[in-house]
């Protein structure tokens, strides 16, 4: 039986769309399906307020559409508690899950991981992913114990994937890991936004002591198994 996939961009950016393209993997029978949010959803999610305005665009197109009769699961491709998992949720028990949500997973259920932290796109997202974090793991402070915390690239979304972009995102991340985070034993590093979608097999290469999670190959993997859990 073949499982269908829907990839949910919930952003109006084609480009960040194209590049999930690019780069994803369909596991053994899945199929995937692309989805970029209309125009008049935000280009960039950058905090709360965009990823509101994102949700009420995408919803009722996604209903509209009957898309939830189409597809046995839905990935949320914005590293954050974006609500529209929680809204999409109201409408469908078929598996929905969120990017963030699956690298914290990863993060958790790994024993080999022993310390880490988010690397995201702007300094606007350090406090919000450091909150979602700790709601996740559903504490009352910061779980210092496996995790540090969120560092920003200060490099807009729609630029993470620019090969010119490199050399500004590997000399930040060698300042914070041989610098920042000398001394933390961190091993992990979770690629907190999906325009950074493939910058792990470069990050992997230049930094090979430490693991860089895509956050969307990493929902797929999580998501296709809790499809075939959910169906069978």
């Amino acid at each position: 039986m073949v499982h269908s996939i829907l990839i949910i961009n919930p952003n109006s950016s084609v480009g960040v769309t194209n590049n999930l393209k690019d780069i994803l993997i369909k596991p053994p029978q899945v199929q995937f399906e692309f989805y970029t949010a209309p125009p008049e959803a935000p280009k960039e999610i950058n905090g709360n307020e965009t990823s509101i305005l994102s949700e009420k665009v995408v919803l009722p197109d996604l209903l509209e559409k009957g898309t939830i009769d189409k597809h046995d699961g839905f990935l949320v491709c914005c590293y954050s508690d974006h609500p529209l998992i929680h809204s999409l949720g109201k409408h469908t028990h078929k598996p929905i899950l969120g990017i963030m949500q699956a690298t914290l997973l990863y993060a958790l259920l790994n024993p080999s991981v022993s310390r880490l932290f988010i690397l995201t796109s702007v300094n606007e997202w350090e406090p919000l992913l450091d909150k979602a974090i700790t709601d996740f793991v559903g504490a009352s402070e910061f779980p210092t114990k496996k995790f540090q915390k969120t560092k920003g690239l200060d490099v807009s979304v729609l630029s993470l994937s620019d090969p010119e972009e490199y050399s500004k995102i590997s000399t930040r991340v060698k300042d914070i890991l041989n610098k920042e985070y000398a001394h933390d034993n961190i091993n992990c590093v979770l690629l907190g936004c999906a325009g950074m979608a493939g910058l792990d097999e470069k990050l992997n290469e230049s930094f090979p002591e430490v693991q860089f999670i895509d956050s969307v190959k990493v929902g797929v993997e999580f998501l296709t198994g809790l499809i075939r859990f959910y169906k069978q």
